[in-house]
C-alpha cells in the first residue's frame, strides 16, 4: 500500500506540471511528447519488439504499438505504453502517446479521480461512462475524461474490467492529435459499419 500510495503522490506532482501546457506538442508522458521521435527514446530493435495491433480491422493510416515496464526499464511511472504513429514513416513520428497504470478496483477509482481533479485547476472537459467494446458480456465499464487542447486531445480513462475478460483494471491517460481522434472516430479508417 505504501508503494502505491507512493506512486500516487508522483503522479499528481508530475501532472501538475502537464496541466500547464497550452498545445498538445508540450505535453509529455515519460518524458516522451507527441511530435518526438520514437528514435529519440528507443532504439530501432526496440521499437520492432513493440506489440502492435496491426492484426485488428482498420485502414493502417496508424500503427498502434505497445510496451510494457517488464520489456523497457526505461518507464518509472507507467506499467505500459502505447505509441501511435504512421507505419510507413522511417523517422516514427508520433502522433499519440498512452500511459497505463495497472491497479485494483478502489485504487483505480481513486487514482483516477486524483489525475482528473489535478487536471480540472487547468481544463474544463466532459466525463462519460460506455461499456467496454472488447466485453462482450457488456460488464467492464470504461469512465472516460474528455479534455479538447490545441491541436488534440487529453483523455483520462479508468477501465473496470469484468471478470469475463483477461483484461484487469487500470487507468490511463492518452494524448492525441487531432488527426488521430478523428481515424479513431472513424472505426480506424474504416468508417461507419
Amino acid at each position: 500500500i505504501m508503494k502505491r500510495l507512493l506512486l500516487i503522490l508522483i503522479l499528481t506532482f508530475s501532472f501538475q506540471a502537464l496541466t500547464q501546457a497550452d498545445d498538445i506538442r508540450d505535453l509529455e508522458l515519460e518524458g516522451i511528447s507527441v511530435g518526438d521521435s520514437l528514435l529519440d527514446h528507443f532504439s530501432l530493435s526496440e521499437i520492432k519488439r513493440f506489440d502492435d495491433y496491426d492484426d485488428l480491422p482498420s485502414n493502417m493510416k496508424f500503427r498502434i504499438a505497445t510496451t510494457t515496464k517488464k520489456n523497457f526499464d526505461k518507464m518509472k511511472m507507467y506499467d505500459a505504453m502505447t505509441f501511435y504513429y504512421k507505419p510507413e514513416d522511417k523517422d516514427f513520428i508520433i502522433y499519440a502517446i498512452g500511459g497505463n497504470l495497472f491497479c485494483k478496483n478502489n485504487e483505480c477509482k481513486k487514482l483516477y479521480k486524483e489525475i482528473k481533479n489535478d487536471f480540472l485547476n487547468n481544463y474544463k472537459g466532459i466525463e462519460s461512462i460506455h461499456k467496454h467494446p472488447d466485453d462482450k458480456s457488456d460488464k467492464s465499464i470504461v469512465t472516460i475524461y474528455t479534455i479538447e487542447i490545441n491541436e488534440g486531445s487529453i483523455l483520462i480513462l479508468y477501465n473496470n474490467m469484468s471478470k469475463n475478460v483477461k483484461w484487469v483494471d487500470d487507468v490511463s491517460v492518452e494524448i492525441s492529435r487531432s488527426e488521430v481522434d478523428e481515424w479513431i472516430q472513424n472505426n480506424w479508417g474504416l468508417g461507419l459499419e
